[in-house]
C-alpha cells in the first residue's frame, strides 16, 4: 500500500491542457500548441530551470509572437487559467491519512502566487526552477520519497503524462493515470477519471 502520493501541478490545475495550449488560446496564436512550443520551448525550459528571468521570457513572447494584447493582459489571463480541477477540501482531508508531494516542472514564483490564490497546501514541494532540476531527472521523485524515509513501492505518482508514469515505474513506484492527452496506459496500477474520485477513497 502506498503512503506517499506524488502529483504534478499542471495535471491537477488545468483540464487536459499544458502551458503551451493555454498560451495558444490567450495569444490567439494561429498555429498549433506544438508549433508554439517550437517557438518558445527553449526559453520556457530555461525559465523553469531558473536560467533566465521571468521578464526575459515574457519579452521573448512579445518579440516572437504577433499579438495585439498587452503584456499585463496576457499574464493576467495566463494565471487565471490555473484553477484546481479538484476539491481542495478533499485534498486537505486526504492529507490526514497520506502524505502528498508536489513535483513539477514550473516557475517557482508563479507557483507561490497560484498556491496563495487557491489556498493549496502539500506536505512536500519540489519545483524545477527552485531546485534547478526537471522531473525527468529521477532525483526529483527520489528526493520526495527519501524526505519521508519511504521505499519506492510505498509511493504513487499521479499524472496525465505517460512520461511521468514511465519514470515512476522505472524507479519502482506505483503509477496512476488521470485523463489527459493519453487516455490509455496499460502499465498503470490505478486509473481514475477525476482526481476527486481518487481523493475520496483516501479519506
Amino acid at each position: 500500500m502506498f503512503k506517499l502520493v506524488i502529483v504534478d501541478l499542471i495535471g491537477i490545475l488545468t483540464a487536459n491542457e499544458n502551458e503551451y495550449s493555454l498560451l495558444k488560446k490567450i495569444l490567439n496564436f494561429k498555429g498549433t500548441a506544438q508549433s508554439l512550443k517550437a517557438n518558445l520551448g527553449d526559453y520556457y525550459n530555461k525559465l523553469i530551470l531558473g536560467e533566465i528571468s521571468e521578464s526575459i521570457f515574457w519579452n521573448t513572447i512579445l518579440k516572437k509572437i504577433k499579438t495585439k494584447k498587452k503584456l499585463q493582459t496576457i499574464k493576467k489571463e495566463f494565471f487565471k487559467s490555473f484553477k484546481p480541477i479538484f476539491n481542495v477540501k478533499l485534498l486537505n482531508e486526504a492529507r490526514q491519512n497520506f502524505k502528498f508531494a508536489l513535483c513539477s516542472n514550473f516557475y517557482y514564483p508563479w507557483y507561490i502566487s497560484i498556491k496563495k490564490e487557491n489556498k493549496i497546501e502539500f506536505d512536500y514541494e519540489s519545483i524545477s526552477s527552485k531546485i534547478k532540476m526537471k522531473k525527468e531527472n529521477k532525483e526529483m521523485y527520489m528526493n520526495a520519497m527519501l524526505n519521508f524515509k519511504l521505499k519506492p513501492q510505498e509511493c504513487l505518482v499521479v499524472s496525465d503524462e505517460i512520461s511521468d508514469l514511465n519514470l515512476a515505474k522505472e524507479i519502482g513506484m506505483k503509477a496512476m493515470l488521470i485523463p489527459g492527452k493519453s487516455k490509455e496506459y496499460k502499465e498503470a496500477d490505478y486509473f481514475y477519471e477525476k482526481f476527486d474520485d481518487f481523493l475520496k477513497i483516501l479519506i
